[in-house]
């Protein structure tokens, strides 16, 4: 991961989430169906940029990956294709 502290500086916005998330990481990406995924479940979200909602975010995603089994990478996928 240093190496893309280095070298990723043209990972903005979506690309360093869809690139962890095709490499394998078991990776959410908080695209804005997801952030209304997520409001809609009561988490009290805002842009989603800022730490305290990539927290929040990271807290509830945690919550239902333990809740069902499932990777991260499948609940944030399903979140956004269920808005």
């Amino acid at each position: 991961l240093d190496l893309l502290g280095k070298r990723g500086s043209r990972l903005g916005g979506f690309s360093g989430q869809y690139l962890l998330r095709f490499l394998g990481w078991d990776a959410f990406v908080l695209s804005g169906d997801v952030l209304l995924c997520l409001r809609d479940a009561g988490v009290p979200i805002g842009s989603g940029t800022s730490r305290k909602d990539l927290k929040l975010a990271q807290a509830q995603l945690n919550a239902w990956a333990k809740e069902s089994g499932l990777p991260i990478t499948h609940i944030s996928r399903t979140c956004a294709l269920s808005i």
